[in-house]
Order: C-alpha cells, then sequence, then structure tokens
C-alpha cells in the first residue's frame, strides 16, 4: 500500500514532463471524459473494457504456452493451487444437510485451473462453471476442456464470457433447464 501523495507542483511538472506530452495528456483526457459522458460509462466499465482488451489480445498466447508447458505451473505454485482446488473441491460435495454445489471459477481465463480441479476430485464436468471477462480466453477455456460431458446429465463445463458483477448466474441452478454450455 503506498499512502497518498500530493499533485506534481506545476515546476517539477514544466522540467520532469516535455510541455507537448503534458499537452496530449491533457487532450487525451478530455476525449476519454467525453466519450464516457456520451456512452455512459462509469470507471467499472472503462476497467472491464481496458482489461478485456488487454486479455483478448493475450489470449491465444497464454493457453499456448500453457499447453507447451504440459499446463504445469512451478511446482511450489501448482502445490498451493493443488491445495486449493482440494478445498473448493470438498466444499462442492453434497452432505446430507445441503445439495452438491457447483464451482464458480472466476477469471478463468483459458481454464489454467480446471485440470487441478478434475485432480482434486472434481469429477462431474457440469459441476464447473468459469466466467471471464475476455471472450477470446473463454474461447481456448471451450477450446481446451469444454467438449467433456457428465454421463448422467448430458450438461458439460459452462465457461461465460461476462461481467462477474453484472452476470445472472441463476441459469445454472440445479433443475433450472438454462445453460450458456461451451
Amino acid at each position: 500500500y503506498a499512502p497518498p501523495t500530493a499533485p506534481m507542483p506545476p515546476a517539477d511538472r514544466n522540467r520532469l514532463v516535455p510541455t507537448i506530452q503534458f499537452e496530449m495528456f491533457q487532450n487525451d483526457k478530455l476525449k476519454l471524459k467525453a466519450l464516457t459522458e456520451a456512452h455512459g460509462y462509469n470507471e467499472r466499465d472503462l476497467h472491464n473494457i481496458y482489461q478485456r482488451i488487454t486479455w483478448d489480445a493475450s489470449a491465444d498466447a497464454k493457453a499456448v504456452g500453457a499447453d507447451i508447458a504440459g499446463n504445469k505451473m512451478k511446482p511450489e505454485l501448482q502445490e498451493r493451487v493443488s491445495r486449493a482446488c482440494s478445498i473448493a473441491v470438498g466444499a462442492t460435495l453434497a452432505t446430507e444437510e445441503s445439495p452438491r454445489g457447483k464451482l464458480l471459477d472466476v477469471g478463468c481465463g483459458h481454464g489454467a485451473i480446471v485440470s487441478s480441479l478434475v485432480e482434486a476430485g472434481l469429477t462431474e464436468p457440469d459441476m464447473y462453471v468459469g466466467i471471464d471477462l475476455s471472450p477470446e480466453m473463454v474461447r481456448n477455456a471451450v477450446e481446451r476442456y469444454g467438449e467433456e460431458r457428465n454421463g448422467r446429465t448430458g450438461k458439460g463445463r459452462v465457461f461465460v464470457a461476462d461481467d462477474f458483477f453484472a452476470h445472472d448466474f441463476s441459469v445454472y441452478a440445479e433443475g433450472n433447464g438454462g445453460s450458456e454450455e461451451g
């Protein structure tokens, strides 16, 4: 955490930032403000737009890189991920008090932890719902992990390209026929 800092004094700014760059920044700032007002965007919308653009641009490279590496992480990271996946999978198992649950992978990307979840015991593909802002990341996840189906229900893993805060997850409730499967 960095405490808030005071704005740069004009004398320092003039000394460190060329005038033309500062003017370009001010013009870009005004253009961005006009666009956000014209389209009704808020700060979260802008964050999601920039994040989506960034992840879309790197989606294929990240998925291919994971495949080349055998979808394995560094051992110390894989150990932590495996431990977390075991806890998450354990929470989805049915008990006398509650039916089995679904596992929600927020920011699922190209499905990086799907194999770890399967290794941890997530045996039924339809127990998994992955969501990511990037349609390109989701496309890669579907290509890599979207084929397997539950023999009993015929349903598979669900991968969704959407904003976690805005998505209607009720369509994945047991007994609800709705689905956005990949």
